[in-house]
């Protein structure tokens, strides 16, 4: 039996008993690249799944809500430790509610803009992320600042 190996399984050039080609599964080594793929995959397909086109044929983009506001920002963020200063930043702030107001302060963001006032929640999120990225660079940074001083 003669078998050909290609970069992460091996193919024999008989089928089995019962007719198939047969394959060994990937080793570990293999199988941690895949992970990586496969999960920039899966946020894509997230991402896809949020943003809809209007069914009426408008070309506006509304997102829709099939995902968490957390999960949303992780996505956006793609990166763990950020996400989990963003997370502690946010339930701090508004508990990730959009419609929570504090004075002159709106949103899960809890910015002073009105804009945020009618903004549904993922459009919050992209604002707040917007804002921590020009004002101090990362959430993690935002957090430190909110500890220290009690806002952000």
């Amino acid at each position: 039996m003669k078998a050909t190996r290609l970069l992460t399984s091996t193919y024999t050039n008989e089928p089995s008993p019962s007719g198939t080609l047969t394959a060994q599964s990937p080793s570990r080594a293999h199988r941690e690249p895949l992970r990586g793929v496969a999960r920039g995959v899966l946020v894509a397909i997230g991402i896809a799944l949020c943003i809809m086109p209007d069914a009426g044929g408008s070309e506006s983009v509304h997102i829709k809500e099939y995902i968490s506001y957390r999960s949303y920002a992780y996505m956006l963020l793609d990166n763990k430790q950020e996400y989990k200063c963003l997370n502690t930043l946010y339930r701090h702030e508004s508990n990730w509610n959009p419609a929570a107001v504090n004075g002159s302060h709106y949103g899960i963001p809890q910015g002073n803009s009105e804009y945020l006032l009618h903004a549904n929640g993922y459009e919050q999120i992209q604002w707040g992320l917007t804002y921590i990225n020009g004002r101090y660079g990362t959430p993690c940074k935002a957090l430190h600042h909110w500890m220290i001083k009690g806002w952000h």
